[in-house]
């Protein structure tokens, strides 16, 4: 059944969403990205299926509600402005506003079915020339990736990276017959480099009955990986792994490749979506795991199949103007927006 969401578990949840608590000193680990509010020039109608792709939400770049990705904005449409200390957390090569979770105001009202809103001030985007009709907004949390990449058609590719060696025969994996997880051993930094999706190679140990086995779960206290398949169900070993037998595992992942420096950071959250040729990616939301190098990257869960890529940020709210569309003709004009997000 459904689990009931007490006003307390709405008010903490949103703060959550929106990055309300992005005053505490450690936030680097342990707070989620500010958010930044875009407008998009699509006649899109909002729905829970949605996903930025490149016939929706694409931002007022150009004049004439066409999809200018890859192109720098021609039409006064706000880069976005630093509105943080921390050098991380500069996205000045992104579009839109930047939207500090500390100057959100949370209310819960007196109502018998409480409602808990979060509402932030007005924000104005000032253009300097036509901009063609504008829908509505959306906001995406934030990320710099810059516009040589960003919503551009294959801008990315994603190849099987070096698997990951886990093991030894004096230093054993160990797994015992009918359990749904292997413990690694007890080494430094053993699972620094280990992460949610990454497939478990049956060639490495005959306890794997078959392929597609993944890494469904993680306790890096006791150094276990728990194992699933691809629908999430818990796979159980078929034999020990021991010294005796086959004391190692692989653990297979997908590294994508950039055709400019991507700008990310761990921790970010991006959607990623299939290039023309590409059949075998998951489209999904992903969090970035590890940046090995400015042109490289890693997620988290691990991505999988190989195969020209489509980088976006990842839509979290989007509003349709109610009164919309509204027309941006000259350089002067104005959208004015005020943001309100409840929990019921």
């Amino acid at each position: 059944m459904a689990l009931l969401v007490p006003n307390i578990g709405e008010l903490e949840s949103l703060r959550y969403l929106i990055n309300n608590n992005n005053h505490v000193l450690d936030r680097e680990d342990n707070a989620p990205r500010d958010l930044i509010l875009k407008l998009y020039s699509s006649d899109t109608t909002p729905a829970e299926g949605d996903v930025p792709s490149a016939t929706a939400y694409y931002e007022p770049y150009a004049n004439g509600n066409t999809n200018t990705y890859g192109t720098a904005s021609t039409t006064g449409y706000d880069v976005a402005t630093n509105n943080r200390t921390e050098a991380r957390y500069d996205y000045t090569d992104a579009y839109g506003i930047l939207l500090n979770g500390a100057r959100w105001k949370i209310n819960q009202d007196s109502s018998a079915n409480v409602v808990t809103t979060a509402t932030y001030p007005e924000q104005t985007f000032t253009f300097s020339g036509a901009a063609g009709n504008i829908y509505g907004y959306y906001i995406v949390r934030a990320n710099n990736m810059p516009v040589l990449i960003h919503g551009v058609v294959d801008a990315a590719s994603g190849a099987a990276a070096a698997t990951i060696n886990k093991g030894s025969s004096g230093s054993p994996c160990i797994g015992v017959i009918g359990q749904d997880y292997i413990t690694l051993p007890n080494t430094a930094s053993i699972m620094d480099n280990v992460t949610l999706g990454m497939e478990v190679s049956a060639a490495t140990t005959a306890a794997l009955a078959a392929t597609g086995v993944f890494v469904g779960g993680i306790d890096r206290a006791t150094r276990r990986i728990y194992l699933c398949d691809a629908s999430n169900v818990a796979v159980l070993l078929t034999d020990n792994i021991q010294s005796a037998t086959d004391p190692t595992i692989n653990l297979n992942y997908t590294t994508v490749t950039t055709t400019s420096a991507h700008g990310l950071q761990k921790g970010d959250v991006i959607y990623i979506a299939r290039g023309t040729s590409n059949t075998t990616t998951t489209e999904n939301t992903y969090t970035i795991f590890d940046v090995p190098s400015g042109s490289t990257f890693e997620t988290t869960p691990a991505l999988n199949g190989t195969g020209n890529l489509t980088l976006y940020s990842s839509i979290m709210f989007a509003e349709r103007f109610t009164n919309g569309p509204y027309p941006i003709q000259n350089n002067g004009d104005q959208i004015k927006v005020t943001l309100n997000i409840s929990l019921d």
